[in-house]
């Protein structure tokens, strides 16, 4: 069992991890902190149902998914959908990797969230099943039509 302050570290270390696994589904910069503040507390208040302290990361992450799909069914009963809000992505960094950033972000959700947490967190697959409640073979189904839109996407695209 952890105890507070083995709690704050591994959320401390995991911070970076949740905020792009939510902005990933969510977008909005309120919407993620939000969704990470959630799951946190969440997470302290069922720190029991956490069977091994080696998993944290990945129990937290699910937690973080299932907060983000929360907001989002929220968002959808009480909104209307406003295409050009839910598509403001932020710039990409100074790095350059424009290209890429946005054929990763024009993914559609569901194969967009495997690439961020395989490829960008470094998830397994199996791991990645276990978040998002899927089997593990539609884990690699989705990372592979994610390559096949990404290599589509960037045909020509050159990188530094």
């Amino acid at each position: 069992m952890m105890d507070r302050e083995q709690f704050t570290s591994a959320v401390l270390a995991a911070e970076p991890t949740l905020y792009r696994v939510a902005k990933t589904m969510l977008r909005s910069e309120h919407d993620c902190a939000d969704a990470a503040q959630q799951a946190i507390l969440q997470a302290w208040e069922q720190l029991d149902s956490l069977r091994s302290t080696r998993y944290f990361k990945t129990w937290l992450v699910r937690i973080l998914i299932n907060e983000c799909s929360t907001i989002l069914r929220r968002q959808q009963r009480l909104a209307p959908y406003d295409a050009a809000a839910a598509e403001a992505i932020p710039a990409p960094a100074a790095d350059d990797h424009s290209d890429l950033y946005a054929a990763i972000t024009a993914l559609e959700e569901k194969l967009r969230l495997p690439v961020e947490l395989y490829y960008l967190e470094g998830f397994k697959t199996r791991e990645i099943a276990g978040m998002l409640g899927i089997p593990e073979n539609t884990v690699k189904t989705r990372l592979r039509a994610a390559r096949e839109h990404l290599r589509k996407d960037l045909k020509g695209a050159c990188f530094a």
